[in-house]
């Protein structure tokens, strides 16, 4: 719905750099879509022993913040147009994010998105973080259906991958990486935007 995963890359690697660290942009982008837990493994995986996950981390929070508070919530193109789609045959919509929810609804409500959602999960909420199916299956719990009934529309290999494992229905809107060969080969519906996201269901709903 946001993009931030370049609002991310630049905290990051501004965060690093105050505590006298090289974090690689690829290394930042494999973490797009995972909680924190799963992110310090990864990044302590990949840097050198001094590496300080916690304090690089608040700083990293505080510096997306202070970007965000000057440039706004970059809302993603055509978010409105498929809200509105969806509202419009009475579909049920949750947000599952890796995101705590404290920062989460901040930024939905700073959005005006909040109250369009039938029901919030963040990622303090589950144990185990995406790629695992925890955060959807809860979603699907709170929305009182069934997983195959759901469509997860994702920007992240990680988010796809817990979809998949919740068996759920996968749809892609790529953003800073690429589709790699497995998500081409699993998923059915790869959207260049939001835009194309809200024909696709205006089409289906309207059958």
């Amino acid at each position: 719905m946001f993009d931030t995963e370049q609002v991310a890359v630049d905290a990051w690697k501004q965060a690093g750099q105050t505590c006298g660290h090289d974090i690689p942009e690829s290394l930042i982008i494999q973490s797009v879509g995972r909680n924190a837990d799963d992110t310090k493994r990864l990044f302590e995986q990949a840097l050198e022993p001094e590496f300080d996950f916690q304090q690089v981390r608040a700083l990293r929070i505080q510096y997306a913040a202070d970007i965000i508070e000057q440039r706004g919530v970059p809302v993603k193109d055509g978010l409105f147009e498929l809200l509105d789609v969806l509202d419009h045959g009475s579909v049920l919509k949750a947000v599952a994010t890796s995101t705590e929810r404290i920062r989460a609804e901040t930024l939905l409500r700073k959005a005006n998105v909040h109250d369009r959602f039938d029901a919030i999960i963040c990622g303090d909420e589950v144990q185990h973080g995406k790629p695992a199916p925890d955060i959807f299956l809860l979603a699907a719990n709170r929305l009182q259906t069934i997983p195959y009934h759901c469509f997860v529309l994702e920007d992240s290999e990680a988010g796809i991958q817990a979809a998949v494992n919740a068996k759920m229905h996968p749809m892609m809107i790529p953003d800073l990486k690429p589709p790699s060969q497995w998500v081409l080969a699993t998923v059915k519906h790869i959207f260049p935007s939001l835009h194309r996201a809200a024909s696709y269901f205006s089409e289906k709903l309207a059958l």
